[in-house]
């Protein structure tokens, strides 16, 4: 499985200031129904995977430029957990948005028009974040009602002192799995043409999460009910540096497809 030329030299970086990783289980063919049939849904035991990821995101630009000149703005993100799987049989792991949602209009409109941003669609929506002490409560308010979300969480200490999340024997077999994804997956289908948009970041510390209410109108919706998704991971890190490097195209028949 090879890589063809970058589609534009671009770098992006960015700062989380507060990033949150709530991922539910799903059922396998539940998330394939949404994806692409080149792109696989991650299994593990009977499940699959998909990550709400809220963003708090200081200093977005290019990567030439000096963090003061980026912009600042809250995003989230639906990924889901996959792979691609060459003809060679050589796995590649990594995830593919489901949908965004960003509460800055510009943002959205050049994330929509961007080479390196266009792989998947920005809605522009209201998103709230707020803090009291070790308590979050994240909102989001859309014009199509599709990303609708209100999450009440507690911080319960680094992860690595406390329990895996349910399923995983250890916090490390949880961050393999879940968190140390470092390729986005995306497909334009008219040109028969996969891109993937590699990610380098700085070192984080994990703070394990409680979720202790929510409404998620993602979940809600075919080709989920509410029995089908359901809650695992919450996971929290503090100012963590990222990169996105320029995408690059691979031809669709070179991996295999359901």
């Amino acid at each position: 499985m090879t890589a063809d030329a970058h589609r534009l030299p671009l770098t992006m970086k960015t700062v989380f200031q507060d990033l949150f990783l709530l991922t539910y289980a799903v059922r396998p063919e539940s998330l394939a129904a949404l994806l692409p049939p080149c792109v696989f849904p991650y299994v593990r035991g009977e499940d699959s995977f998909i990550s709400v990821v809220v963003g708090n995101m200081r200093g977005m630009r290019p990567g030439v430029l000096p963090e003061f000149l980026g912009t600042h703005y809250y995003q989230i993100v639906y990924r889901a957990v996959v792979r691609l799987r060459g003809r060679d049989g050589v796995e590649r792991p990594g995830v593919f948005f489901l949908r965004s949602d960003s509460n800055d209009p510009v943002m959205a409109y050049f994330g929509n028009r961007l080479t390196e941003f266009r792989f998947h669609y920005f809605h522009t929506s209201a998103i709230g974040l707020f803090q009291h002490a070790n308590d979050f409560l994240i909102t989001a308010q859309t014009e199509d009602k599709g990303g609708d979300l209100v999450m009440h969480l507690q911080q319960q200490g680094a992860a690595e002192e406390a329990p895996p999340a349910p399923g995983f024997s250890t916090v490390l077999e949880e961050k393999e799995t879940l968190v140390e994804l470092f390729h986005a997956f995306a497909i334009d289908s008219p040109k028969e043409v996969l891109y993937d948009l590699e990610i380098e970041r700085g070192e984080w510390h994990l703070v394990r999460l409680k979720l202790t209410d929510s409404f998620c109108a993602f979940f809600e919706e075919a080709p989920f009910t509410c029995r089908d998704a359901r809650p695992l991971s919450h996971l929290y890190i503090r100012e963590c540096s990222y990169t996105w490097k320029p995408m690059t195209a691979i031809k669709c028949s070179e991996v295999q497809s359901r």
